[in-house]
């Protein structure tokens, strides 16, 4: 995996946060190349074969997904910046098709196809939803785990710490002002729908629904220049 050497993956890790542990056994393929960064609420300790190493570093960051994740970019060293949430998961498909893109020397921002797991029976219905989102409407969410060339990122001007949810959301919607290429990677990335079965389904969707219909409009009078 050459291609490895040019990425930086970045993994946002809230307070209380478990889930990046199993993140680990998905990362093995990519620990000897890749640099991988944690940005952490609390204090985290990784696993003694995953310390030493100069390509994997923890740090500790401000609460905040958008915070994290600037300051993982800021940190990272490499060409390729991979956002990736810590209750993700992905098998040796996702990175082939990870790895294609990379050498394409693709440019724009990427995103994969999103599945669920842990969650209730009717998730099926957010995943065809999340599809029509983002492969029609082409507003992918941080979930998918967003891959740019460095530049892009610097281009795009970080994410917004002042919002109070959608930092992903704004990211994408200045993408599109800023007409800068929006593609999905034809695998898929699964995420944990704890939520969903915590919440209540119907519950948990509708919220979701609503936060991001009221700034999905708001971005677009924005770029309009409607008041």
């Amino acid at each position: 995996m050459k291609w490895a050497n040019e990425l930086s993956i970045i993994v946002p890790v809230g307070p209380g946060d478990e889930s990046w542990r199993v993140l680990l056994l998905d990362l093995v393929p990519l620990k000897e190349t890749a640099e991988i960064l944690f940005i952490a609420v609390d204090s985290i300790s990784l696993p003694p074969d995953w310390q030493g190493k100069d390509n994997i570093r923890v740090f500790r960051g401000l609460s905040g997904r958008a915070k994290q994740m600037n300051l993982g970019a800021e940190k990272a060293t490499r060409e390729i910046l991979w956002f990736l949430h810590s209750d993700s998961k992905f098998t040796s498909h996702t990175l082939k098709a990870l790895g294609i893109e990379i050498e394409r020397k693709f440019q724009g921002v990427r995103f994969f196809n999103l599945g669920f797991f842990e969650g209730p029976n009717l998730m099926w219905i957010n995943t065809f939803g999340v599809w029509i989102r983002s492969h029609c409407l082409k507003l992918p969410f941080g979930d998918q785990g967003f891959l740019m060339p460095r530049s892009v990122f610097e281009q795009l001007g970080r994410f917004n710490e002042d919002a109070a949810f959608g930092e992903d959301h704004l990211l994408i919607w200045k993408a599109h002002e800023m007409k800068i290429p929006i593609k999905p990677i034809p695998e898929k990335l699964l995420t944990s729908a704890r939520k969903y079965l915590n919440e209540g389904w119907w519950s948990a969707t509708r919220k979701h629904l609503i936060l991001t219909i009221q700034q999905a409009k708001a971005e677009w009078y924005r770029i309009r220049g409607i008041k």
